[in-house]
């Protein structure tokens, strides 16, 4: 993309809740299912009864007054749409330490990745909260490393909590021999009480969000006071970037605009390109930028009807349920009206 740098790693200094969750709390959570009304009780109680030592409020020594203790997970498994993601980073804001750490699960991996895994540890060691986002074991590499870190967090004292679209004895079905890493995803599931969260989607109250027509989406591009820096590309150069970068680096790229124009959505062919379409579409919705997007038919036949409901059938969904509502999004007027290009 030109005019934009290449995207650095992610700092595992600097792993906070994305824009969209900036300013979440318990308070401005509404439920709109009993369980979700307990999912927020649940968590918020996770979350406060590590600041007590004895029963008793220790102001001195807060989270820390309790770390001789194994660390324990919350895992919060629901459908789309249900507020999982805003009740992970209301706990983040809730924790008074700042020995936190917030992330995507992916950003996890990328992270333990590239540092390797006793550097990780090591990095990690002092966190008393950890916050994952959209924990998935999609490939048998992921689940032992996970379970290898995550081990060490609990013996540390580190307490999680995750979300999932998928119920922890189920990872991995459907999407590599789960069979026979039975013993480690029932290793990691021990750790976790797991805490339901159903109800409607609530983001479904952007019906209206829909593809533009070409024409309309040139008008919008052309005379929309839409904020700035912002980037017009093509279906085909979107996927050209997507496949040039790491998934966790693709927000460091977004980090750099605020308006994504996008051209000619049509159904993608390939499950491996959906699930880095699905990655971009997440990093979009947590830092809250416009996107305005043409393409033809229902928002959900981006993805091909020949993988849309297997393995990945939550995946896909979540992802045409946000994209719903950022195609309903208003823009909020820009200091200027430059848009990038991507390069050739």
């Amino acid at each position: 993309m030109s005019d934009l740098r290449a995207p650095a790693a992610p700092a595992a200094r600097d792993l906070r809740p994305p824009k969209r969750f900036a300013n979440t709390s318990f308070e401005n959570y509404l439920p709109q299912h009993p369980t979700q009304s307990q999912a927020r009780e649940r968590v918020r109680e996770f979350v406060a009864t590590r600041r007590r030592a004895n029963g008793r409020p220790n102001p001195v020594l807060g989270w820390f007054a309790r770390r001789q203790e194994p660390g324990r997970g919350l895992y919060l498994d629901g459908g789309f749409g249900v507020g999982k993601t805003h009740l992970l980073a209301a706990a983040y804001a809730e924790a008074d330490t700042p020995e936190k750490r917030y992330l995507s699960f992916q950003q996890l991996v990328y992270v333990i990745g590239a540092m390797g895994m006793a550097a990780a540890k090591e990095e990690f060691a002092s966190t008393e909260l950890l916050c994952i986002d959209e924990f998935e074991l999609d490939d048998p590499g992921n689940t032992l490393i996970v379970k290898t870190f995550l081990a060490a967090a609990f013996e540390r004292g580190t307490r999680v909590v995750t979300t999932s679209n998928t119920p922890p004895e189920a990872q991995g079905r459907g999407r590599f021999n789960a069979e026979d890493f039975r013993r480690e995803i029932q290793s990691l599931s021990q750790g976790f009480e797991v805490v339901p969260v159903d109800g409607p989607d609530f983001r479904s109250r952007h019906a209206g969000g829909e593809w533009l027509t070409e024409r309309r989406l040139l008008d919008l591009e052309a005379s929309e006071p839409s904020p700035a820096p912002r980037l017009s590309l093509t279906w085909d150069e979107l996927f050209a970037t997507l496949r040039e970068h790491h998934p966790s680096r693709i927000g460091g790229l977004l980090e750099q605009v605020a308006t994504v124009y996008l051209h000619g959505a049509r159904t993608i062919p390939d499950q491996n390109d959906a699930l880095r379409f699905v990655h971009f579409v997440d990093q979009l919705y947590d830092r809250a930028l416009l996107l305005r997007a043409s393409g033809d038919g229902p928002i959900v036949e981006v993805f091909d009807p020949n993988y849309r409901e297997s393995a990945y059938a939550k995946k896909h969904h979540r992802c045409a349920s946000r994209l719903t509502e950022l195609l309903d999004e208003p823009a909020q007027p820009g200091r200027d009206h430059e848009v990038a290009a991507l390069a050739s």
